[in-house]
């Protein structure tokens, strides 16, 4: 009862205020109508725009465009009323502008109050043009004041012919030797027995969802000059300075089957995908020591770079393979997964500054191992390279415990950001650690001095660029032995001579 008379109370003194509430709103509201705007065709009154040119990454013909704003400010103590606002092509350019919520090549009577602004939101689709290169379009969104002053917005795209794959099944020796973008949708196969040749120069670009699946055999030839790209199929931003190429999971990624050996990738730069290249031996699952060392390898790597993946970048289940010059970097999951097998690493740089997730795993992990099956690990060895990352330890070595499965590895003149005992000193002949085992001496974890992104030339979160050259004062320079180095690393990754006596760590050789 108390609070229901408190409440009346309350109303009563509320009831003249919120009228004279609704009065002032009310008169708000008629005061700022339509009705009452003046509008000016005065020559002395501009109009400005957010950008005088749009400009749209390149455009695979017959795909739309994302979206691109246009903001239209009046600055004036009064409204401009535009006789029109029209693309100059009339529509035959493939730009289309959004203006007031409608589409159209032509818009009239447009009006802006003072000191207010308008937005245009435009796209494009480019017609095919039968074109091994990309061609310009362009057009004029055209702005006519009463005044007679007609004001201009350059719009331009390139155009770019590509060739589309959908679920496409490779079933005999085939090559692709295409001089345009190949965008794949729902995955392209390789069947068994049928060996699939990328050449130099190739670009593969896989929608979303879309990866590569190997039963047969691929063989990837790319050139320096000429790498073989395999990314997403996106060209636009997120963000002015954030193409959807530098983020990871625009596709799927490359899987090897059981059935497939002999892969073969030079020169390729893989990136953006869910995971790298998986490899799994799951039919080959036995136990102990009943591996078969002159097993066909599963594949070789030279001279490349798998690069910003959801998961790992390298997954290898009991498989044979060998790594030269090459650069695997950022994965949230693992940079590079070794379970069982034979895997070789020459002068290779293992990088994890991963940005999008602080939970991300390790540069190299390594077991014998897995789902409680053995999977005996004959050897991982690393020589003349990098592994690093923020974390304070960036190699873990996993062995199944009170078992006499095998359990080798190996690391030669390579810079290792981890911490090693005493006992296990053996396998690293002549590495260098960062942080030092000495510097950990009364020092907190997070006071430990840590291998990170000042050995190399470029790591920046804010931008997600990186560069995985040596940086001047680098620790891994000079750090490799020359007479490990294999003929085929006798130029680094972008074809820089080594020397022959102390050249430097990782798949980079520095130079001025």
């Amino acid at each position: 009862m108390t609070r229901l008379n408190e409440m009346n109370f309350n109303n009563k003194l509320l009831a003249p205020i919120m009228g004279t509430v609704i009065m002032l709103c009310a008169w708000t509201i008629v005061s700022c109508s339509d009705d009452d705007e003046s509008f000016t065709d005065s020559p002395s009154r501009h109009i400005y725009f957010s950008e005088d040119t749009i400009s749209f990454d390149t455009i695979f013909t017959n795909i739309g465009s994302a979206t691109k704003e246009l903001k239209i400010y009046n600055p004036n103590n009064k409204g401009v009323r535009l006789s029109s606002v029209r693309l100059a092509s009339n529509g035959s350019s493939g730009f289309r502008v959004n203006l007031d919520g409608q589409y159209n090549t032509q818009f009239t009577d447009v009006e802006i109050f003072h000191e207010d602004s308008i937005f245009c939101f435009i796209e494009v689709t480019v017609d095919p043009h039968d074109s091994d290169s990309p061609i310009l379009i362009t057009d004029s969104l055209l702005f006519l004041l009463p005044n007679g002053v007609t004001r201009r917005v350059l719009l331009q795209a390139y155009g770019q012919d590509i060739i589309t794959m959908r679920d496409v099944t490779i079933k005999s020796d085939t090559t692709l030797s295409p001089t345009r973008p190949i965008v794949i949708y729902d995955s392209l196969v390789v069947d068994s027995g049928a060996t699939l040749t990328i050449s130099e120069g190739s670009t593969l670009c896989f929608h979303k969802g879309a990866g590569l699946k190997v039963h047969g055999t691929l063989i990837c030839s790319g050139t320096l000059e000429h790498p073989v790209i395999m990314r997403g199929d996106r060209t636009d931003r997120l963000f002015p300075y954030l193409p959807y190429d530098r983020l990871d999971g625009q596709w799927e990624g490359i899987q090897l089957y059981p059935e497939s050996h002999n892969n073969l990738f030079n020169y390729c730069d893989i990136h953006s995908g869910n995971y790298g290249i998986i490899a799994i031996n799951e039919k080959d699952k036995k136990k102990l020591d009943d591996y078969d060392e002159d097993e066909q390898p599963k594949y070789t790597m030279t001279n490349c770079i798998v690069h910003n993946v959801v998961s790992d970048a390298i997954f290898l289940q009991r498989t044979k393979a060998d790594f030269y010059n090459s650069q695997i970097s950022n994965a949230g999951g693992n940079c590079v997964t070794v379970v069982g097998g034979t895997t070789r690493f020459y002068h290779c740089t293992i990088a994890q500054f991963y940005p999008w997730n602080a939970e991300h795993g390790a540069a190299l992990y390594f077991t014998n191992t897995t789902d409680d099956v053995v999977y005996p690990l004959h050897l991982i060895e690393f020589t003349n390279s990098i592994i690093t990352g923020y974390a304070s330890d960036e190699l873990y070595g996993n062995k199944l415990a009170d078992s006499d499965a095998t359990f080798n590895y190996r690391f030669v003149n390579s810079l290792i950001n981890t911490v090693i005992t005493d006992e296990e000193a053996v396998s690293f002949p002549n590495c260098l650690f960062e942080p030092k085992p000495k510097d950990f001496e009364d020092k907190k974890e997070e006071e430990r001095p840590v291998n990170r992104a000042t050995q190399f030339r470029l790591v920046d979160t804010d931008i997600y660029q990186y560069d995985f050259r040596l940086d001047t004062l680098s620790t891994a320079r000079q750090l490799g032995d020359g007479t490990l180095t294999p003929d085929i690393c006798r130029y680094d990754l972008r074809g820089i001579l080594r020397p022959t006596s102390k050249p430097d760590a990782g798949c980079y050789q520095f130079e001025e």
